[in-house]
């Protein structure tokens, strides 16, 4: 009888740690701000310079006014900010934490952003056009299949930002195909910035457009992450996809794929703390 009362004890005991090893975890995941750092290198680099990547913010805010992630980027000292949508949930009407955050960043480096889903069906389901135009006027540059030929720290790039499965050239003259085929039409460094990473990473179209560098999220980073296994769930692929966060070479090119930072309502992050990814981008040894 004895024996039995101290398995039971012993059982009562694990299972109280694991409740709150648990809860310890729920909240870390949802409140803490963690960093990787990937390091790219090209031997088109001749001058270095370092990313910091925002994704898949979903209206969160770590702090009065995000100010825990301003700090964050801050200490970072980047040369640009990359955001790369899903920045807030499209079911809501409140733009502002987005637009304050972008006021806050381009105080640090100049912010580039692309959209995400969110931010399409925002528009969609508001009937509000004005985002991408308060994003700018907070101060980022908004780039819906665009790019820019620019410097960042003295290195020539070309960026660009389009929302999309982004796949294989085909003949079809739509209009992601054609920014596509023009963006990848220089011999500068180029960096896309493409929120969705299924089409050129799962499906292997970065083997046949040619593209130095991307940055997507969409994904977070599997939402619950399962200790041994990786992340659960993709939007795109389903239960235990094969690509959920990390820096992964395809055709001739990088992907970084963040977890990102906020979750989109019904499921939080589990195992799963927000990520800032800071990225250095360097010549070739």
């Amino acid at each position: 009888m004895k024996q039995k009362h101290r398995f039971v004890k012993y059982f009562v005991i694990v299972i109280i740690i694991c409740v709150l090893v648990f809860g310890v975890d729920l909240v870390l995941s949802q409140k803490y701000i963690s960093i990787t750092s990937y390091i790219c290198e090209n031997n088109k680099i001749k001058q270095n310079f370092k990313i910091v990547h925002l994704t898949d913010l979903h209206n969160y805010q770590f702090g009065s006014k995000n100010q825990r992630l301003i700090s964050k980027v801050k200490t970072e000292a980047p040369d640009v900010i990359f955001l790369t949508g899903d920045m807030l949930n499209a079911d809501e009407e409140r733009t502002d934490i987005l637009t304050d955050l972008i006021r806050q960043l381009v105080l640090i480096a100049p912010v580039y952003a692309s959209l995400g889903n969110h931010e399409i069906e925002y528009v969609q389901l508001s009937g509000n056009r004005d985002l991408i135009a308060q994003m700018e006027e907070a101060g980022a540059v908004v780039l819906d299949k665009e790019y820019l030929d620019m410097e960042i720290n003295g290195q020539e790039v070309r960026l660009g930002g389009v929302y999309g499965y982004v796949l294989s050239p085909d003949d079809k003259e739509d209009p992601e195909q054609t920014f596509m085929k023009e963006f990848q039409d220089t011999d500068r460094f180029k960096i896309l910035l493409s929120h969705v990473p299924e089409g050129l990473l799962l499906w292997k179209s970065m083997e046949h457009w040619d593209v130095d560098l991307v940055f997507s999220g969409h994904v977070h980073g599997g939402q619950v992450r399962i200790p041994f296994v990786g992340g659960l769930y993709d939007p795109e692929e389903g239960y235990f996809p094969t690509y959920t966060k990390g820096m992964f070479e395809c055709g001739n090119g990088t992907m970084v794929l963040s977890a990102g930072l906020g979750s989109s309502r019904g499921v939080p992050r589990v195992n799963n703390l927000p990520e800032l990814v800071v990225c250095e981008v360097k010549g070739e040894k």
